[in-house]
């Protein structure tokens, strides 16, 4: 009974690695290694359940009954937008396409990916409501709906190392401890200062402004 959100480009791998590998060891080794080898991988095993999986009154209890633990990890809104960019856009994944296009409407250009600087895909993101985001860079307390989804725990990634003992009372599983499985780190965390200049600074705080004032974290500044 307890639900775990995910938040992407905020430990999502970790968490999915740790805890899949809990719910797995269920299933078997085998099952344990084939979830924490690709956490990400929704089709070839994953142990979690969806919301569209459960009925309108399960979901409802899911979501606001104290009978559920509820909790999430968050991140730095400047640092998780960074990591999204340079993951997402600078490698020109999927994700990129509706940037790129968005770019090629207002510019009459069609731009590579690679070719598409933070200042341009933080214009064009700005534009957009939470809902026509990516979830790479979805405006967090809409992701996880806070002020509607009473969560018991959000977590804030940087502070993920010393919680652990939080979620292992919340996920009544005691000893638990991290797994660490996610290959994909963009170390954005520490290339702040490679990319962000004070204007981006100021964009990205006016983006996330929400964010900023109910996940507990400093505005941004160089």
């Amino acid at each position: 009974h307890y639900v775990y959100v995910e938040v992407p480009k905020a430990g999502c791998g970790t968490m999915k690695a740790t805890l899949g590998g809990m719910e797995a060891a269920r299933m078997g080794p085998a099952m344990v290694e084939r979830v924490q080898a690709a956490p990400h991988n929704r089709l070839a095993a994953t142990p979690f359940v969806k919301p569209f999986q459960l009925g309108p009154d399960l979901l409802e209890q899911v979501l606001a009954s104290p009978d559920y633990r509820r909790f999430t990890v968050v991140r730095d809104p400047a640092s998780r937008v960074l990591s999204g960019f340079i993951e997402k856009i600078g490698q020109g994944l999927k994700q990129s396409g509706p940037i790129v296009d968005a770019l090629a409407a207002s510019t009459g250009q069609r731009i590579a990916p690679a070719d598409i600087s933070l200042s341009q895909f933080l214009g064009v993101i700005a534009s957009m409501l939470s809902r026509e985001q990516d979830p790479h860079w979805r405006r967090q307390a809409d992701h996880l709906g806070l002020g509607h989804v009473p969560y018991d725990a959000v977590v804030h990634l940087e502070d993920l190392d010393a919680s652990w003992g939080l979620i292992a009372q919340l996920t009544s599983t005691p000893g638990l401890q991290e797994q660490f499985f996610c290959k994909n780190s963009t170390g954005a965390s520490a290339r702040m200062q490679d990319y962000f200049t004070p204007e981006l600074l100021a964009t990205v705080a006016d983006i996330y402004a929400r964010d900023y004032e109910v996940l507990g974290y400093p505005i941004p500044v160089q």
